[in-house]
This record gives structure tokens, C-alpha cells and sequence, in this order.
């Protein structure tokens, strides 16, 4: 098989692709990469690999950065030397998570799980039907799944954040800032167009092109010029914050609609 491995320490480099040869003697490397900006120019382009190994922390940035950038639709290992990273936490092409230093047996053991899930496509289906089954491209109904958690960066740490425990989300500068019901204010690797899509349009809604909120941070909603609602949030906004005039029948449709889980 093809692998695509993004890997910022080249010692790193160097065992994967030794671990790579010993489990798999068709082994063949595509790309060694060791930062964000060039898996982003390399996967857009690449048609070749079957899989992609890929560290966590990169020389310009945390690895799920990639995924606000380009649709990824190869699998992805993820090894990293950090435990607390869970990778059900994202909604990504992962087939797995090796952590350091990688074992020769759990890595066999995650390469015969994509061979596995490829032969049985291929019994029945065609290539095409398997990409669609890891990018979740299929055309047939499935049950969404939403985060329970983000992953957050506050000062040079990072932090997981339980969903209910964010009051809005807004953006500013080029960065997006997660404040949370205690008033401390985070850095997420997400646009609020990716962000969305993540989380339950029961609790949250997004008011404007720069601000997503919990429903359950509203204090009062006042009608305002224009047509817009001014708002006032529980931990209060820096400045005014209003609903765009196009989204207020959207969001009071919302707020009837979930009247009963306001506290």
C-alpha cells in the first residue's frame, strides 16, 4: 500500500517508515511532510495514497487544522505521543490512534483493520463506495452525530471542553474565541462555518456571520432598529450583540421550538 506520513520529527519519520516496511512489504511512501501549510497543499493533490499517518503536533500548528482547510478523504491514522488526545472527539477520516513510541503490533493491527473494511467493500461494492464510506458520502440516511467536546487552546495549553459548557462561540481577527459559562475565553482550530455543523441546532444557534450561541446563555432579547434583536448573554459580551434581521423569524422559530429547555 501507499502512505502519505506527516511527521514533524524526523527521527519519527525515519522509525514509522521502518515500522511501515517490516508490516507491509508492498510499502510504498508518497510524501514525508512535517508541517500544516504543506499537508494542505500535498493532500489536495494527492490521488495516490490509501492511507495517511499523521502526528498531532506539527512545526506550524496542531494537526486539526488540516481539516478546517480541505476535505480529507483518505483514512487517517493519527500518532501522537500525547494520551489525551481522543479522536472520537473529532469528526475525521480516522481508522486509528498509535501513540509513541508506535508499536509494531498495533500498527499491524491497524493496517489489517483498513484491509479488512476494504475487502469487504470490494466484495460487493466499487472503490468509489469506499471512499464514500470513510468520508461519510453516502447516500443513504445515517444518524448525525454531534460533538460532545472540543478541543480548546488557552495560553500554550490544551483543553478538552464539554459542549455544555460553552455560552457562545464568535469571531474576530481571523481567529475563533469559545467563551465559556465561567467567563474564560478560549482559542478553537475551527471556523464558524465548520463549527456549526458539529453542534446540536437544539442548543445552538448562529446569530450572525461572526457569533454562534447556547441557547441557554440568553439573559433578555430586546427588539432593536431594523428589525434585529439586541441580546444580552450570560457571561455578558464585550460589546452589543445582535440577530442579523435575515436570521430573526429563523431564531425565534428556534427559541419556540425550544422553549422547554431554556434554565
Amino acid at each position: 500500500m501507499k502512505y502519505l506520513i506527516i511527521e514533524d520529527e524526523p527521527l519519527a519519520q525515519i522509525e514509522l517508515e521502518r515500522l511501515l516496511h517490516i508490516v507491509d512489504s508492498e510499502c510504498v511512501i508518497t510524501n514525508k511532510i512535517d508541517s500544516v501549510s504543506e499537508a494542505i497543499k500535498w493532500i489536495k493533490n494527492d490521488f495516490e495514497s490509501n492511507i495517511i499517518f499523521m502526528d498531532i503536533h506539527l512545526s506550524d500548528d496542531i494537526c486539526f487544522e488540516i481539516f478546517n482547510h480541505i476535505q480529507i478523504t483518505i483514512p487517517v491514522v493519527f500518532t501522537t505521543a500525547y494520551d489525551q488526545y481522543a479522536i472520537d472527539a473529532f469528526q475525521t477520516m480516522s481508522i486509528g490512534y498509535l501513540l509513541k513510541p508506535i508499536d509494531e503490533q498495533q500498527l499491524r493491527s491497524t493496517l489489517n483493520k483498513y484491509k479488512t473494511l476494504q475487502n469487504n467493500y470490494l466484495q460487493n461494492n466499487s472503490i468509489n463506495q469506499l471512499l464514500n464510506h470513510f468520508s461519510g458520502l453516502q447516500n443513504q440516511e445515517k444518524t448525525i452525530e454531534y460533538k460532545d467536546r472540543i478541543l480548546a487552546k488557552l495560553g500554550d495549553n490544551y483543553y478538552y471542553l464539554n459542549i455544555d459548557e460553552i455560552s457562545y462561540i464568535y469571531s474576530e481577527d481571523h481567529y475563533t474565541f469559545v467563551i465559556t459559562n465561567n467567563n474564560n475565553k478560549y482559542i478553537i482550530n475551527y471556523t464558524l462555518d465548520n463549527i456549526i455543523k458539529s453542534l446540536n441546532p437544539h442548543y445552538f444557534f448562529r446569530i450572525s456571520r461572526m457569533c454562534i450561541i447556547n441557547i441557554n446563555s440568553i439573559k433578555i432579547i430586546t427588539k432593536h432598529l431594523n428589525g434585529r434583536l439586541k441580546l444580552s448573554l450570560n457571561p455578558e459580551f464585550k460589546e452589543e450583540i445582535y440577530v442579523s434581521r435575515n436570521r430573526v423569524n429563523d431564531f425565534l422559530m428556534w427559541l419556540d421550538g425550544n422553549n422547554s429547555t431554556i434554565q
